[in-house]
């Protein structure tokens, strides 16, 4: 599948533990030092992903680490526009009492966490991220994902237009996050690990700690979280209701399969450059994190399906595909799995997984790019 990655292949090798020893002081060059004549051009030796000191952030070259940069260009090529996908059979299906009140609900709750969601990601990557990072390929990589991250609010912003509701009624869906306990709770876990970070000394080893939570925070969050909502509208589509959102779906799913990759191939990375970092109690806290994330992914479960479940997903099941992602999270990490969930409990989401462009009246496949015209056969 597109989205689950098997660490064994990942050529930089496995993460190694080495016993606690104590940590320099990081210095860490920034985008607001003054620009010096006759100042030294960065060097491949130079250059760290974090922590680096003594050159220009401004500097795109030399580009160590290349896979950022494939991964960047990549993702540009595949950018997208929500207005490019027809609409209107969600709307008709919406207005004219095609889905259950609990498949309403459903939908509700869901575009309102997502959005939520959208909004915390490029933000956190600006209140505290950006000041750690210093490989200018990563940085420009970052700025991509929050071109993509407005993109996908701009999405769930169209959906709704697209189905009829005025601005009242679209608030009254957005505002479900700031009103349901599960939702709250949901949202500001993430928070927690935003604010620690603001709140560390720059360049301190408590601050390396406090990134490093952050970033898997919010590994967590794109490639558990994500995709567990994605799942939802997914399972609607395959009863044929809202098919037309679960192709907005499956685009902004894409972009996350990106975001998510990135996410962890940094944290390992920030690793393999500070080892001493990954001792026994940074192992135990990342699998703390992800069991607290399966708790509060399992009450939002129960108040989003409170019928347990609907046709096509029960909540059992959507749990222990939270669990099975879960332990993936973990074996990507090189940590022991929490759950043993060995067999994948939704193998039908790959249905949904988007590597083509796909023609929405006639189902025909090509390869969507903005690279060339999109047109609709």
């Amino acid at each position: 599948m597109l989205y689950f990655e098997d660490m064994a292949n990942h050529p930089e090798g496995d993460i190694v533990s080495t016993p606690p020893q104590k940590t320099e002081q990081i210095s860490i060059s920034s985008s607001l030092d003054p620009i010096t004549i006759g100042s030294k051009r960065p060097s491949s030796t130079d250059i760290k992903i974090v922590g680096g000191r003594g050159y220009d952030l401004r500097q795109p070259i030399p580009v160590k680490y290349t896979q950022v940069r494939d991964r960047f260009l990549a993702a540009r090529k595949n950018f997208w526009v929500p207005n490019d996908i027809p609409m209107g059979e969600d709307k008709l299906q919406w207005n004219t009492g095609q889905l259950t009140e609990a498949e309403m609900w459903l939908f509700k709750t869901n575009i309102s966490y997502l959005t939520a969601g959208d909004n915390l990601v490029p933000d956190n990557l600006v209140n505290t991220i950006f000041q750690h990072i210093t490989a200018n390929e990563m940085r420009q990589y970052l700025r991509w994902i929050m071109c993509e991250e407005s993109n996908h609010v701009e999405s769930y912003l169209f959906i709704l237009e697209s189905y009829g509701l005025d601005e009242k009624g679209q608030g009254q869906v957005f505002a479900l996050y700031q009103e349901m306990p599960e939702l709250v709770e949901k949202v500001n876990w993430n928070l927690i690990f935003t604010n620690k970070l603001n709140n560390a000394p720059l360049g301190e080893p408590e601050a390396l700690r406090a990134l490093l939570e952050n970033l898997m925070s919010y590994y967590i969050f794109e490639y558990l979280f994500f995709p567990l909502g994605f799942s939802q509208i997914f399972a609607l589509a395959r009863k044929g209701k809202l098919r037309n959102t679960a192709q907005q779906y499956s685009y902004i799913w894409r972009d996350e399969v990106g975001h998510s990759s990135n996410g962890v191939w940094l944290i390992r990375q920030i690793i393999r450059e500070n080892p001493n970092i990954w001792d026994v109690a940074m192992q135990e806290r990342f699998r703390t994190m992800v069991d607290e994330a399966i708790r509060l992914e399992t009450a939002y479960a129960h108040a989003v399906m409170p019928d347990g479940g609907i046709l096509g997903m029960s909540v059992h099941t959507y749990i222990n595909f939270a669990k099975f992602i879960g332990d993936n999270i973990c074996k990507n990490l090189g940590i022991n799995p929490l759950f043993g969930i060995k067999e994948h409990p939704m193998p039908w989401i790959s249905e949904y997984e988007l590597n083509q462009e796909v023609n929405f009246f006639e189902g025909r496949v090509r390869e969507y790019q903005t690279g060339s015209q999109l047109t609709w056969d």
